[in-house]
C-alpha cells in the first residue's frame, strides 16, 4: 500500500457517494458503527430517506451472516473471521456484498438454498420463512438459510452470489445485494465480480479497511469506535495500539478540518493496511492549488527534523494560544511524524486548475 494506491482507489471510487470495504475481526459492536456511517451518508441525501430502513437491515443481516456462518482462525486468545465486508452508494443505488470462507462440502447445500430462495415470489418467501420459524427452529447459526430468505424478502431482489475455491478444503462465498431507487431501476447493476475484485485488490495491497466519503465531524465518530474496537480485539502490544490508533484521531481530523468543501461535504479517502508488524495508514483529501506551496513547505520542514527536534516543535506549536492558529499551523501533523516509525510520506495529483 502506497499513495498512488490511495490514489487509485480515490479514482475508482469518483461516483461512489460512501464506500467502505472492510475486512479482519467482526463483531456485532463494528455491525453498529457500519450502521451509523451509512445512516450518516443517507442523511445527507435526502433523496435516499426512503431506503434507509432496508440498507440498515441488510448491512446487518450481512455482517451477521459473516458471524454466524464464517470459518474463523484461532490465533492464541484472540478468534478472528477471515470474512470481507464491502457497501457503496453510487448515485441512487446501495450495493452491500459480503464474503467469507466456508468448506468446500458445504456449497452444494448452500447452493440449493440460494437457488431456492431466487426462485420465489413475495408470497412465496414469507411462507417459506414462517416454515423455517416453525418447523425447523433458530440454530445457533441463525437458522436453516432463514438469514438468506430475509434479505430477499427486504431487498425485493435476487440474491447475487459466487463461490471462489481458496485451496482444497475452503472456498469464498460472495454475497451481493443491490438496492436501487424507483428512477434508477433502468441503470445496469454493478455485477458481483466488481465486490470481488474490490476484495482481490484489498488483499493485494494489505488493505484492512477502506472509507470514502464525507468527512465530518459525525461520520469520523463512528469510523474511529470502529478501530477502537477493532484494535482491542488484536495482540497486540497496547503501546503500539495506542499510538496506531492516535495517529488515526489525527489523520481524520485533518481530513474534517482541512478537506476542501463541496456543497457542505467534505469529500476524503482513508486506508489502513497491516504487512508484517506494521501498520500503514493513508489518506487523501481535496486540496486549492494555492494552498500546495504552503503545506508543502510544512510537510518538508516536518520531515527533516528528527524526534528531538520534532518534540520541540510541537511544545512551541501547543504554547500557542490562538486555536485556530494552531490548526493551521500543521499541529496535528507534527504529533503524526512524531507517533510514525518512519518519515512521513505525501504526494500532490492534479485534478484540474483549481484542486489537487
Amino acid at each position: 500500500m502506497n499513495l498512488k494506491t490511495t490514489y487509485n482507489f480515490f479514482q475508482i471510487l469518483l461516483n461512489d457517494n460512501l464506500c467502505f470495504g472492510y475486512q479482519g475481526a467482526f463483531s456485532d459492536e463494528i455491525t453498529n458503527r457500519v450502521i451509523d456511517l451509512s445512516e450518516d451518508n443517507i442523511n445527507l441525501h435526502e433523496e435516499l430517506s426512503l431506503m434507509k430502513n432496508k440498507v440498515s437491515f441488510l448491512m446487518a443481516e450481512c455482517f451477521q451472516n459473516i458471524i454466524r456462518h464464517g470459518d474463523f482462525n484461532k490465533k492464541g486468545t484472540v478468534k478472528t473471521s477471515t470474512g470481507f465486508f464491502l457497501t457503496r452508494n453510487v448515485f441512487g443505488s446501495f450495493v452491500i456484498a459480503s464474503a467469507n470462507l466456508i468448506d468446500n462440502d458445504e456449497i452444494p447445500s448452500l447452493m440449493e438454498k440460494l437457488d431456492k430462495v431466487n426462485s420465489l415470489d413475495k408470497i412465496e418467501l414469507r411462507a417459506l420463512y414462517l416454515d423455517i420459524l416453525e418447523n425447523e427452529g433458530i440454530s445457533k447459526k441463525g437458522g436453516a438459510g432463514l438469514g438468506l430468505v430475509e434479505m430477499a424478502r427486504k431487498s425485493g431482489q435476487k440474491l447475487k452470489y459466487s463461490f471462489v475455491k481458496v485451496d482444497d478444503e475452503h472456498s469464498y462465498f460472495y454475497l451481493q445485494i443491490c438496492l436501487k431507487k424507483e428512477e434508477y431501476k433502468e441503470l445496469p447493476e454493478i455485477p458481483i465480480h466488481v465486490s470481488q475484485d474490490f476484495h482481490r485488490e484489498m488483499n493485494k495491497n494489505n488493505i484492512l479497511m477502506i472509507h470514502k466519503g464525507n468527512y465530518s465531524q459525525e461520520t469520523i465518530l463512528p469510523i474511529l469506535k470502529m478501530i477502537e474496537d477493532n484494535m482491542q480485539s488484536l495482540s497486540e502490544p497496547m503501546l503500539k495500539k495506542k499510538r496506531v490508533y492516535h495517529i488515526l484521531v489525527e489523520i481524520l481530523q485533518n481530513i474534517s478540518l482541512h478537506s476542501l468543501e463541496n456543497e457542505g461535504i467534505k469529500q476524503g479517502v482513508f486506508m489502513i493496511g497491516k504487512k508484517g508488524d506494521f501498520y500503514m495508514i493513508s489518506s487523501g483529501n481535496y486540496i486549492l492549488n494555492e494552498k500546495i506551496q504552503h503545506l508543502e513547505k510544512q510537510l518538508n520542514e516536518i520531515i527533516r527534523l528528527d524526534s528531538v527536534s520534532l518534540k520541540s516543535l510541537y511544545i512551541e506549536k501547543l504554547k500557542e494560544e490562538n486555536e485556530e492558529l494552531k490548526h493551521s499551523s500543521g499541529l496535528g501533523l507534527i504529533d503524526i511524524a512524531r507517533e510514525s516509525s518512519e518519515k512521513l510520506k505525501f504526494k500532490f495529483f492534479p485534478v484540474d486548475n483549481e484542486k489537487s
